[in-house]
């Protein structure tokens, strides 16, 4: 087989591939519960008014942080400040896009189900040929969309960090797929306790506390992991072996706690691109001159909140259909 004919098959998968994305795509968008949600979501003022005071209040932050540096020091001849400064707006807006999809992403989701049941117009979907899988992706989709424009609104904003230095396109890009994938997992969370509860109050209270937990909970397990890995190893005079193996079970247990928290995940990969300028993959050192190979946290978070959110959606459609029967 020649390299012409393998480079034709692999274009020729390629095509086929794109082709049907962007047939499942435009299945997905044409969903008529996708089409429903978003036009009642942006009917009226309420959006406008909505986005404008999003985009007020990034804009009022990231116009603070910049008088703050202007005021302490001239930013447009000074390389390194510019830089800090760039770094600064950069994590400000992502700070502030994340605390977003965090407030928002319960608030559109949860109520999508438990509302049908409230209004009682459950009984009118099943009688339509619409399948419960067509309406889980449509109300999900529905709320993804949403946050999306909200993040894509605000992308501008990041470009003046990567215009002032210091933020490179890798890490804008990062950060975007990260926001984007906790939207879709915090929505996803949304959906699968609105098709377990009968109520919207009763949804959205218990997304919040879920929500709460997986973004405070993380971080507060990583500090007791860190309290009892100081304790232990200096009481139990371990042997060289022993000290490496703990080390080890250490490193493995904060990295899985790290990585399935969006912030944490965020934060040590930016740690690991300043301090190694690596953003896929480096080594931790530990005693002796053993090398601990380590993938960035924003990989793994990437791949386990996408399997999270892939489970959470089966186990939706699985309680909708259970409830039509």
């Amino acid at each position: 087989m020649t390299a012409s004919h393998t480079t034709a098959k692999i274009s020729a998968r390629l095509a086929d591939f794109t082709k049907s994305f962007r047939a499942h795509f435009a299945a997905e968008i044409q969903n008529p519960v996708v089409l429903k949600e978003m036009r009642a979501a942006m009917r009226g003022i309420r959006p406008t008014v909505l986005l404008t005071i999003y985009l007020i209040i990034m804009g009022s932050v990231v116009g603070l942080v910049y008088a703050s540096f202007a005021l302490a020091d001239d930013v447009t001849t000074s390389s390194n400040t510019s830089q800090t400064l760039g770094k600064a707006i950069f994590f400000t807006v992502v700070s502030l896009e994340m605390m977003m999809v965090c407030l928002l992403a319960p608030a559109l989701s949860a109520g999508s189900i438990s509302a049908e049941r409230e209004r009682q117009t459950f009984d009118l979907i099943r009688t339509t040929l619409l399948t419960a899988r067509s309406l889980v992706a449509g109300k999900l989709n529905s709320s993804i969309l949403f946050l999306f424009m909200m993040l894509l609104i605000g992308f501008p904003l990041q470009s003046i960090a990567y215009y002032l230095g210091g933020v490179t396109i890798e890490e804008v890009l990062v950060s975007f797929l990260m926001l984007g994938i906790s939207a879709i997992i915090f929505c996803t969370i949304g959906i699968i306790i609105s098709s377990l509860v009968k109520t919207t109050l009763a949804a959205t209270v218990v997304s919040y506390i879920i929500t709460v937990l997986v973004l405070f909970g993380a971080p507060f397990l990583l500090l007791l992991v860190a309290m009892v890995g100081n304790v232990i190893p200096s009481s139990l005079n371990p042997t060289p072996f022993q000290e490496i193996l703990l080390q080890v079970i250490g490193f493995v247990i904060g990295y899985i706690i790290i990585a399935i928290n969006p912030l944490s995940a965020a934060v040590a990969s930016e740690i690991m691109l300043i301090e190694q300028q690596q953003l896929f993959y480096t080594t931790l050192d530990m005693s002796y001159g053993w090398k601990f190979p380590v993938i960035s946290p924003w990989i793994s978070y990437t791949i386990f909140a996408i399997l999270v959110s892939l489970a959470l959606i089966r186990l939706a459609i699985y309680m909708v259909r259970q409830v039509e029967k």
